[in-house]
């Protein structure tokens, strides 16, 4: 991932570079090409303008089709309960959910409000639950995200654990779904440049701790501005994704 950096350490003069000096050429000018947006909210704010809509296929019959401006305006309705709870830009938020379209909802909600979404998978097996409370360890004082069921098992989870204290912490910083009976309120969007953090990959943890990247709206930016030269996508074209969104590849 271009200029990615370790979580905790100081970001790598790569990615500035690349974002400033970029030396790859647009294939119709012959010109360097150049980066239309600063920031993902930006790039959202212009698209949701038309009609362009992200589509979910939960099953064979099962489809919806949900508006970029839809997107944007619920985005900013979560930001505001996010706000309301004491998320200020730059703390952490532990993405925590098993439904796409919550998930979406909520990681632009981070992204407008400069919070920074740490994504972790919803598994089945105790290692799963293990993980997100290591992470929310090396993070210090995270917020999460999540639904009331997983919750609720994350909570019973670590009181077997012997984690008791620590766990009261990140349930008193918890936000689930359950509770966004209103999204009219929009919350306010902070002020971000391309060198601010967008959000922290963890690594699967399976043969040691957690390892996280930091990715700026910059890195992002320039990593999709790359993939659609290279694949040379336009506006017509449809893209379909299977893998998870707390994979890398599923999400970037």
């Amino acid at each position: 991932i271009l200029g990615g950096r370790s979580a905790g350490r100081q970001p790598r003069d790569l990615g500035r570079r690349f974002w400033e000096n970029r030396s790859c050429f647009d294939s119709q000018s012959g010109g360097p090409a150049m980066i239309k947006y600063q920031t993902l909210p930006q790039m959202l704010d212009d698209r949701s303008r038309g009609a362009a809509a992200i589509g979910y296929l939960e099953g064979e019959n099962a489809e919806k089709s949900l508006k970029l401006s839809d997107l944007r305006r619920r985005a900013l309705g979560i930001l505001h309960h996010l706000q309301r709870l004491g998320a200020k830009p730059g703390d952490k938020l532990i993405l925590h959910v098993a439904s796409n379209e919550q998930f979406i909802d909520a990681f632009w909600a981070c992204l407008y409000g400069g919070i920074v979404p740490v994504p972790v998978a919803v598994g089945i097996s105790d290692e799963h639950k293990h993980k997100l409370l290591r992470i929310a360890r090396q993070l210090g004082s995270p917020y999460l995200y999540t639904d009331r069921k997983l919750r609720d098992r994350l909570a019973e989870f670590a009181t077997g654990l012997g984690g008791g204290e620590p766990w009261a912490s990140l349930g008193a910083r918890t936000f689930t779904v359950d509770r966004l009976d209103d999204m009219s309120r929009e919350g306010t969007p902070a002020k971000l440049s391309p060198d601010h953090v967008a959000f922290i990959q963890f690594s699967s943890g399976s043969t040691s701790e957690p390892k996280g990247v930091v990715l700026t709206h910059g890195n992002i930016l320039a990593n999709a501005d790359g993939a659609q030269r290279a694949a040379r996508f336009t506006e017509q074209d449809v893209s379909l994704s299977w893998m998870p969104l707390t994979h890398d590849m599923g999400l970037i």
